[in-house]
């Protein structure tokens, strides 16, 4: 809901979105890899995935209250106020993926070392023809 908008996205809507991350680095791993991409998919997934069939909502949002007490927490991801724009969803996901990057994550066999790969950019698909990119 983008409580700000003037037309139709002011109301409760959902969207198909693809979630693009592209890193790069000068160097292969011992398996000719720059990194595993199910490592990143295990690091990322988890925080990913608490935009799927949720309410993305604006902190101002006077509707907040009213969803909070009608679905479980998890259920609303609220915005600090800020519309919940899919240029704000790369910015955070970009967020989150160079806080990941930096600081390592381990799964297992899945290793990802501090540092061992730069974050590039995030970019969000809307649809199959619009997307926000967020970058540093």
């Amino acid at each position: 809901m983008l409580s700000r908008h003037p037309e139709r996205c002011r109301f409760p809507h959902g969207h198909t979105r693809t979630i693009e991350v592209v890193v790069s680095g000068t160097q292969l791993d011992e398996n000719d890899m720059l990194l595993d991409f199910k490592a990143l998919k295990l690091a990322l997934t988890e925080y990913f995935d608490r935009y799927d069939h949720a309410m993305a909502i604006n902190s101002t949002d006077p509707l907040l209250p009213t969803l909070m007490a009608m679905y479980p927490e998890n259920a609303v991801v609220v915005f600090d106020n800020a519309e919940p724009t899919t240029e704000k969803m790369a910015e955070d996901l970009y967020r989150f993926t160079e806080h990941v990057l930096a600081q390592g994550f381990t799964s297992g066999p899945y290793v990802i070392r501090p540092g061992q790969v730069q974050l590039d950019r995030v970019r969000v698909w809307e649809t199959p023809q619009s997307w926000a990119e967020y970058s540093a």
